[in-house]
């Protein structure tokens, strides 16, 4: 046991109190920006409004008032036929839509850059994916969405159940959802849709097209990423002809606490009013500010900013972006990007939301000021300064090698999670199951997922992975050591 001394500390929220006190530049999630963009009442009550199932309050399971109530504003909103609170993130509502829509063995088209929650659903409802590689884009060394023709070609050569796409990626880009949706309809598939970071997409016209008005089956947004929602807020909505709503009530009852947080479902329901009551308004100045940004931080020699100009038309992968995120090229600079983005929150008080390799992502929102925007390109130029430019363009991955890779696919991921495992060196895995994903970055695709045979050719690629340097995302992130099915 440790001693008082010791347990006088509070190490997590030390931690925060020092960062927040910091007062850094927000480019990252949630979209409140420090709770700029909340309801004041609200932002000096939340202790207060931390309430249980009360007569007053509703119960989140069977609501019959003020949270029915809401999410029949939230459904009018967003323009769906129905819509539920959720208060686990997109995590849970992803979940909840592959347990309302898929059942054990069901075929089911999955991009292959899908969120780790899909990847839980498909572990949860026994479903088989069929993972379709996105299209991938070498000077961002970013992956975007899944071409039509990709989709058309699997839809031909499987009988899936669904299609279950990324809409829109981490970076804001689409594919043409159009067009799926309408190779959806005509293959009789469900089109599922995580949209976690489109919540703002239904108000405004110079956003991409929002999956929920394009025939989307179920779309899962995280009203904290973009939107004034506290951490952990998101929002389901359900096309009721395709999906029946006792199915759905039924999964997110199974998944969801019973004692939700009632200052996140409260954060839900005043991110609805705002929008609907002043969001057009709002989000013209949140584009304007980051359409001027980009056009500044693409004035600094050594950097790109990803604009519609690398759009590559209908039927695409990169259909649609959305203006208000920011990514940002930083391999014409002469330091790497996770060093840059170091400078820029310790020197200039900016804080992007992740750096990958040869990229920043900063994620603006209607919390962001004209003083944020300002110290971003100021601290951008500043390094740029400072470390110079680079002669060459540095190695960035594999990326296109890695998406050339198939894995053979023997196990579903629900099997390969519930078999017995083995912890063997990568040397010795050659023909075994993986029970784990293992993802390189970049591409930020699983080059190997739950269920598929570690083949010669993907470990060679993991081994020279590992020797250039690249970020791996695995239980032992040095591949000293991988997972498999015993």
């Amino acid at each position: 046991m440790g001693s008082d001394a010791a347990h006088a500390a509070a190490p997590l929220f030390e931690s925060l109190r020092r960062f927040v006190e910091r007062d850094q530049a927000p480019f990252y999630s949630p979209g409140h920006k420090g709770g700029r963009t909340l309801d004041p009442w609200f932002r000096d009550h939340i202790a207060a409004i931390d309430l249980n199932n009360l007569p007053d309050t509703d119960t989140l399971h069977c609501p019959e008032g003020p949270i029915r109530d809401a999410e029949a504003l939230i459904a009018d909103a967003w323009g769906a036929k129905a819509s539920f609170m959720l208060v686990q993130g997109s995590t849970g509502g992803n979940i909840a839509v592959a347990l309302s829509a898929l059942r054990p063995g069901d075929p089911v088209l999955v991009q292959r850059n899908a969120h780790k929650s899909v990847l839980a659903g498909l572990v949860q409802s026994g479903a088989r994916p069929i993972w379709l590689q996105p299209q991938w884009d070498s000077d961002f060394a970013v992956a975007h969405g899944l071409p039509a023709d990709r989709v058309e070609a699997a839809l031909t050569a499987e009988s899936a159940v669904a299609l279950w796409i990324l809409h829109p990626t981490y970076f804001g880009t689409t594919a043409d959802i159009a067009a799926l949706s309408a190779l959806c309809r005509r293959h009789g598939v469900l089109l599922l849709a995580d949209g976690a970071h489109s919540p703002h997409f239904a108000f405004h016209p110079e956003l991409p097209t929002a999956a929920e008005a394009a025939g989307a089956a179920a779309t899962v947004q995280s009203v904290h990423k973009i939107l004034s929602g506290l951490s952990q807020a998101a929002v389901l909505h359900v096309d009721t002809d395709l999906l029946e709503l006792p199915t759905v009530r039924r999964a997110l009852q199974l998944i969801q606490t019973t004692s939700p947080h009632f200052a996140i479902l409260a954060s839900i329901d005043l991110a609805r009013r705002q929008m609907m009551t002043a969001g057009q308004q709002r989000l013209d100045e949140t584009l304007a500010r980051a359409r001027r940004t980009a056009a500044r931080l693409a004035e600094i020699p050594g950097l790109r900013v990803l604009g519609d100009g690398e759009l590559t038309g209908p039927g695409s992968g990169l259909h649609q972006r959305d203006a208000t995120k920011l990514l940002i090229s930083t391999s014409g600079l002469a330091a790497d990007a996770p060093e840059i983005l170091t400078r820029l929150n310790r020197v200039h008080g900016v804080q992007p939301e992740l750096a990958g390799t040869g990229h920043i992502l900063c994620i603006t929102t209607i919390g962001n000021t004209d003083a944020d925007m300002d110290r971003l390109v100021d601290g951008f130029g500043a390094i740029a300064g400072q470390v110079g430019r680079r002669d060459s363009r540095p190695a960035v991955g594999l990326g296109a090698d890695l998406l050339s890779l198939a894995p053979e696919p023997v196990l579903t991921p629900r099997e390969a999670f519930f078999a017995d495992t083995d912890t063997v060196t990568l040397s010795s895995s050659a023909g075994r199951i993986a029970a784990e994903p293992i993802t390189p970055y970049p591409p930020g695709i699983p080059l190997v997922m739950p269920g598929e045979r570690l083949s010669a050719d993907v470990i060679d690629a993991l081994r020279r992975l590992r020797a250039a340097g690249n970020p791996i995302s695995s239980a032992d992130p040095t591949l000293e050591r991988v997972t498999v099915v015993r």
